[in-house]
């Protein structure tokens, strides 16, 4: 978390975070080093259905369609929130940690999205453990990736 941290003040970037299945285990890391309010613009925490609704204004339709673990959900809410924020970056993270599945997705599926520039990168992925070792998956991964876009934007 220290790199992307340095990562994020390099590109004088901020960030934003917009979780579901990890209620907000992103933010408590990322606020527990020093220097975080620099980058750090704050996020949601939009675990029901209804909060996705009233926060991120993912439509009721689009959940009823696709349900709350979605690729289609996640993207909304990683560009709704990189765009009210106003950040740079946003990522958003919906799955489901169990330990039972859902009517829609099995117990581990998780997909992350993250809202950069103009485009907006989705991942699914497929963890096991424990929910909280799921949870702890979801967010180094997502550190991981958020660090990676930020190193290829360098590049360019």
């Amino acid at each position: 978390m220290q790199q992307l941290l340095n990562d994020l003040k390099s590109k004088n970037w901020r960030l934003a975070s917009c979780e579901s299945v990890t209620g907000g285990d992103f933010a408590s890391l990322i606020t527990d080093l020093s220097g975080a309010s620099e980058v750090y613009i704050g996020g949601y925490i939009v675990y029901s259905d209804i909060s996705k609704q009233l926060l991120t204004f993912v439509n009721e339709e689009m959940l009823r369609k696709h349900g709350a673990v979605s690729p289609e959900v996640v993207r909304s809410m990683a560009i709704w929130t990189k765009d009210y924020l106003k950040s740079d970056i946003a990522i958003a993270f919906s799955g489901n940690a169990g330990p039972g599945a859902s009517s829609d997705q099995p117990v581990g599926r998780v997909f992350t999205a993250i809202a950069l520039n103009q485009e907006c990168f989705v991942y699914q992925d497929d963890f096991s453990g424990s929910r909280k070792e799921i949870k702890k998956q979801i967010v180094d991964s997502g550190i991981q990736r958020l660090s990676k876009l930020i190193q290829k934007e360098n590049m360019r």
